[in-house]
């Protein structure tokens, strides 16, 4: 079984259809690596983050 936990910034939860898609690709791209059945059992969980909690390159983004 995979489990995949995966942060974004909030904002990208403004489009509707964001988490699901990205749950859907998630999922497709561990089935084309370990097969359908790991894809079938794959586990996804969407972290919504406020860019102003974002450190890159030694800097907060927000």
């Amino acid at each position: 079984m995979a489990h995949i936990e995966a942060s974004f910034f909030s904002r990208r939860f403004d489009d509707e259809k964001f988490s699901e898609q990205m749950v859907e690709a998630l999922t497709h791209a561990v089935a084309s690596v370990l097969g359908e059945d790991a894809g079938n059992d794959t586990t996804v969980i969407l972290h919504s983050v406020d860019p102003s909690r974002w450190g890159y390159r030694g800097k907060l983004l927000g």
